[in-house]
């Protein structure tokens, strides 16, 4: 038996089994995209609807690496490492996360409340990419204390604490060098990096559009954009084009392909674990 083999196999039917659920989903979203036009916030009724407008804000949440306000941002972070299969060292993403607030879209007839939480932004209008002048990151020691401040915020005195809590936060990184520089889109430096940082988000006073569900409930009249459960979308996007039918029959074609194509990667490497293929 070829141990490797058969793990990494297992490994590939299961990540194959979460492409094919999110192509299903990417397809649930396109034949919702089919039935909408764009709306114009007067004339938005509770239901699934399509919009756009300037956005505004009472509050912001500030970008983790550069502490610009925002409404809605997403950072990951990545270091070269080898890879099995990939000559030289591959970018490798170490963390990811993302955090957002309530804000009003705007247009010329009025404004509506947008609930981000559960939502996803497939395009932001700004990015930046960042590295540390010296090439080092936070220390263990730092990590530690900070994650020890966020577990007294997260589990107060008698509440007990996951064993297999998620290390590294959603909303915030634990690694932020103090000396992190911006790199030049495109030059050397963004490909040639040891460990990068980036950031995107969106802030008020940038035209985007937004497809999600209209509703008026608790304790305010008010008409919100929310996500409507587990499976009801909720998008946002610098582009109108990504909020399409078209877009996201893309996107389901996209996601399937890969997943096909690891799946039978995953076979292969299936039957050569137990033997019945030999190499």
């Amino acid at each position: 038996m070829n141990t490797p083999a058969l793990l990494f196999g297992l490994g590939s039917i299961g990540a194959t089994a979460l492409l094919f659920r999110m192509a299903k989903q990417e397809m649930a979203n396109k034949k919702l995209a089919a039935t909408l036009k764009m709306t114009r916030v007067r004339d938005i009724k509770n239901g699934l609807c399509l919009t756009a407008g300037e956005v505004e804000a009472d509050a912001t949440v500030e970008t983790p690496y550069t502490s610009t306000p925002s409404v809605w941002y997403g950072y990951w972070a990545t270091r070269k490492r080898s890879r099995q299969g990939h000559a030289g060292l591959v970018d490798v993403q170490v963390a990811s996360g993302s955090r957002s607030c309530p804000f009003y879209l705007k247009d010329g007839t009025g404004r509506i409340e947008i609930i981000p939480d559960g939502g996803r932004v497939t395009a932001y209008p700004h990015g930046r990419t960042l590295k540390s002048q010296s090439g080092s990151s936070t220390s263990l020691g730092d990590r530690v204390k900070k994650l020890k401040k966020i577990d007294s915020k997260n589990y107060p005195e008698g509440k007990k604490k996951s064993f297999f809590r998620k290390i590294e936060m959603e909303d915030e990184p634990l690694d932020i060098p103090d000396d992190l520089v911006e790199l030049t889109p495109g030059s050397p430096e963004v490909k040639n990096a040891h460990q990068k940082y980036s950031e995107n988000w969106v802030q008020p006073g940038d035209h985007v559009y937004v497809l999600g569900t209209a509703s008026t409930g608790g304790s305010s009249s008010s008409m919100k954009i929310t996500k409507a459960g587990k499976a009801g979308p909720l998008f946002l996007s610098m582009h109108a084009q990504d909020l399409t039918d078209k877009a996201f029959q893309t996107n389901f074609m996209v996601i399937s392909l890969v997943g096909l194509g690891l799946g039978l990667l995953g076979i292969v490497l299936v039957l050569i674990g137990l033997g019945v293929v030999d190499v």
